[in-house]
């Protein structure tokens, strides 16, 4: 990016885009199997005991996870389902909720699935809920002031794809 165009953008989002006030954007942004990826393991802290984990997006909101803990190539690999539980709510509850699916011999597994109190700050697992605090999420990359703009956001699924709907605006 330019530097002067990029100073100018700076300088807008410190006075909260004073010279854009009344603006809005709807956006639909889909994200595909890889992009996702590559963004989680980015994310992963290089202390968790996780050392694969790929999620693949399902049609009908739901995503296949599979998952390697520990050094041990005998371990075998932990296979999941999530499916979205309930969308974030701005600016109230901007938290996305999914539902871990699990089967018999996986609800006995409890302890296996502690890998997943190894995950980034912002997503806490409890019971069969996965809670992705979108603030707290984006806080430690900086982006959380994004937020401050959004009125709406959809997080949907179609196979190898996420689809994000955004509904922002700027305010005056």
């Amino acid at each position: 990016m330019d530097e002067r165009l990029g100073e100018l953008f700076r300088r807008q989002l410190e006075s909260g885009f004073e010279d854009l006030r009344g603006a809005q954007a709807s956006v639909t942004l889909p994200v595909s199997e890889r992009l996702l990826n590559e963004v989680i393991a980015q994310s992963i802290p290089r202390s968790a005991p996780v050392r694969e984990l790929h999620v693949k997006p399902q049609a009908g909101d739901r995503f296949a996870v599979r998952a390697r803990i520990g050094s041990s190539p005998l371990l075998p690999p932990i296979n999941l389902t999530l499916s979205i539980d309930r969308q974030p709510e701005f600016p109230a509850s901007p938290m996305l909720i999914l539902r871990l699916q699990m089967s018999g011999l996986l609800s006995l597994a409890g302890p296996a699935l502690r890998f997943m109190n190894a995950l980034p700050q912002g997503i806490r697992v409890e019971h069969d809920r996965v809670f992705v605090d979108l603030p707290k999420l984006l806080e430690t990359r900086h982006l959380a002031s994004y937020l401050d703009y959004v009125d709406e956001l959809r997080v949907n699924t179609v196979d190898g794809t996420v689809v994000l709907s955004i509904r922002a605006a700027v305010r005056g």
